[in-house]
């Protein structure tokens, strides 16, 4: 696990193709409990790791921390898989870097871990968006992208609409 006070935080690059610092907002998602601000930290790592399609190594790499602390704090949500699921989905499915050679295995484990805790976490009581994200989030650390991407985007309206084909 690539330690959050490492300096390699301060120059990986976000969903907007510049430098973005994730270690920041992911210890002070690690700290705290106060719900406005874990809301608020969601909102920024969704808009900084993901804009636009767009994703870095950065958003790569913060996925296996976002795995570590929703474990640690039983963070079981529509925000934690579908910011990880969308981070892996696009890596294939848009122009993005590659995930480099040397962080490979860190961020595979990752998605190993992420996998196990949807599994162990799938027959809790949730909304209807947290379960859709979950079978999404199982699809994509299968390796099946395409799947999971159009589980995340059946919403009720685009549900309804596909049912009525057949």
């Amino acid at each position: 696990m690539i330690n959050l006070d490492d300096q390699i935080w301060k120059i990986l690059e976000g969903g907007y193709r510049i430098p973005y610092d994730v270690s920041i907002p992911l210890k002070e998602l690690e700290k705290t409990s106060n719900s406005k601000t874990v809301e608020r930290i969601w909102s920024e790592l969704w808009n900084e790791l993901h804009h636009q399609g767009d994703v870095g190594i950065a958003s790569y790499l913060a996925v296996p921390q976002l795995v570590r602390i929703a474990k640690l704090k039983d963070f079981y949500n529509w925000n934690l898989l579908g910011i990880c699921s969308v981070i892996e989905q696009q890596r294939f499915l848009s122009n993005n870097p590659a995930l480099p050679e040397k962080y490979q295995e860190y961020y595979l484990s990752g998605l190993k871990d992420l996998k196990e805790f949807v599994i162990r976490n799938i027959t809790r009581e949730t909304d209807d968006t947290t379960f859709r994200i979950a079978l999404s989030t199982l699809a994509v650390c299968s390796r099946q992208i395409k799947l999971s991407k159009a589980i995340s985007e059946l919403e009720d309206d685009v549900m309804d609409k596909f049912l009525e084909q057949f």
